[in-house]
């Protein structure tokens, strides 16, 4: 993790030049909301596609009956904490960073339209999220305890462009955050996951009940981003955070640095994708034992089902509806997304558990939810999706992201550390092929590989990695002296070399 992973560049500004941004062109496009869909009848379920993160707010205890005010609190006993017994979780959402609390904390978060220069977005406020009560003693905030590793439990925060305020602006819902675990043999949290992710909301007043949060009257609801925006999040991360990402972005860039001794400084970026997605409404007493199954396995929610898109059975959820659907997706949302996975991988070269080994972002609707295979000399990963958008004619377009630290794939292959090639190839599940394009770099000890446009139903993404056979190191065999006997008359010599010759007038003896 001390190398810079270029899923990207720091850009420095001026201190203290603050560039006003023109109000956007775009038009302004609230996010599509299953649970909005009409229903006839109150018991009725929707079926439709889920989200890779989701919003949350600091929490620390046993929810819901055992959440505790700080590790102080007697509710929260650590004496008897036992793993998969008494287990004391946490979720911390984390603040912005500050010169006194500068680990696991947001440092920025930047914009940048239709490829232009990045610009700083401001930090406006924090909000509450979900459903936490900030009437409660409990349950939404919690103090850091070095002692136990647990930082600050903040909440969600809010970002405005500079310039570009008003009742009716967009602004970034941010959420920075945690999953963790006591661990009560080693006597300190563990995290399980983080979750990054950036919202377009607005602001508006009173309670509305698809609200990303609600407090003090006001309330935010989830916008889409306006097309061809690109954000850049630099936060602090511990640096025990390993092995594999998954994300919601296109043109994914990172870097990580080493910061202080318990913290990595992250800076990620990419443009927001474009998600396709449905909608189906069912009356609940006309269920088929098929949708009764998805929506027991994957829960419901205000009514909805949907399910992590990189879980095992998505795939038979997506070719369930297809037909039923035209192969058309109904509605679309935009994303902007990266979370740390327990991805592992049977393959040595694609598993660690001292750094961090690549991410893999794509815009499908459901993913393979496993670091990319490696079999037959190919990287393999499967996506899959609804073939139209809404209009029911122009094919939803695919994009795919694979970054990969350049030693693991020269492991893979067994490659020198001579410059490597790759190509990237899109099959369908029946073997035909799809046009894609198709873009490698290699930089900073990065093996960057993307391809986008390509068409869906359920399709394989195969990446072959290559080495030009004079760039393998030739072997080099050590060369031993040896000795001949010279003789000229009575007299003989020895002569030892690489190549040993005799001197003029003496002959080599037999």
């Amino acid at each position: 993790m001390k190398k810079s992973w270029k899923l990207i560049p720091i850009v420095a500004l001026a201190i203290g030049l603050v560039i006003p941004i023109s109000a956007p062109a775009a038009e302004d496009k609230e996010a599509f909301f299953p649970a909005s869909i009409a229903r006839e009848n109150p018991g009725d379920k929707i079926f439709s596609t889920g989200e890779d993160a989701g919003i949350n707010f600091s929490q620390i205890g046993k929810w819901p009956d055992k959440l505790c005010t700080s590790t102080l609190d007697p509710v929260c006993d650590f004496s008897n904490a036992k793993w998969g017994v008494n287990t004391i979780s946490a979720t911390a959402m984390l603040n912005v960073c500050t010169t006194s609390e500068n680990e696991d904390c947001i440092e920025s978060i930047e914009i940048s339209r239709d490829g232009g220069a990045f610009q700083k977005l401001v930090f406006e406020k924090y909000v509450v999220g979900g459903t936490c009560d900030i009437s409660a003693s409990a349950g939404c905030a919690f103090p850091p305890d070095a002692s136990k590793q647990l930082p600050r439990g903040g909440n969600l925060s809010i970002w405005s462009e500079a310039g570009n305020a008003g009742a009716n602006a967009l602004k970034y819902l941010v959420n920075y955050g945690y999953q963790m675990n006591y661990d009560d043999e080693n006597k300190y949290f563990v995290i399980n996951n983080v979750n990054l992710f950036v919202r377009p909301m607005k602001e508006i007043d009173g309670f509305q009940w698809n609200s990303l949060w609600s407090e003090k009257g006001k309330s935010g609801i989830q916008y889409d981003f306006h097309p061809n925006v690109e954000l850049k999040a630099t936060v602090h991360m511990r640096n025990k955070v390993v092995g594999w990402f998954k994300a919601r972005m296109r043109d994914v860039e990172v870097q990580i640095l080493p910061l202080t001794s318990t913290n990595n400084r992250v800076v990620v970026s990419g443009k927001a994708v474009t998600v396709p997605t449905f909608g189906v409404v069912r009356a609940e007493s006309q269920l088929t034992p098929e949708e009764r199954d998805f929506g027991n396995y994957f829960g419901f929610g205000k009514g909805v089902t949907g399910g992590d898109p990189g879980d095992p059975r998505k795939f038979e959820y997506i070719e369930y509806w297809r037909n039923k659907l035209k192969d058309t997706a109904s509605h679309t949302n935009t994303s902007w997304a990266l979370q740390s996975t327990r991805w592992t991988s049977e393959n040595s070269c694609l598993n660690a558990t001292n750094r961090v080994l690549g991410v893999v972002s794509t815009n499908a609707m459901g993913y393979d939810g496993n670091p990319p295979k490696f079999s037959d000399g190919f990287l393999n990963y499967r996506v899959s999706g609804l073939h139209y958008g809404p209009d029911g004619k122009t094919p939803n377009l695919g994009t795919y992201d694979l970054v990969l630290r350049s030693d693991a794939a020269r492991c893979l292959y067994g490659f020198s550390n001579a410059p490597v090639s790759a190509t990237v190839s899109i099959a369908g599940a029946d073997g035909s092929q799809s046009v894609a394009t198709t873009v490698v770099t290699e930089k900073d000890g990065w093996l960057k590989m993307k391809a986008a446009g390509f068409t869906f139903s359920e399709k394989q993404i195969k990446v072959k990695i290559t080495q030009e056979p004079s760039a393998v190191a030739p072997v080099t065999v050590a060369k031993k002296k040896s000795t001949i006997t010279c003789v000229k008359g009575k007299t003989t010599k020895k002569v030892s070399a690489f190549s040993p010759k005799c001197p003029a007038g003496f002959k080599k003896k037999p």
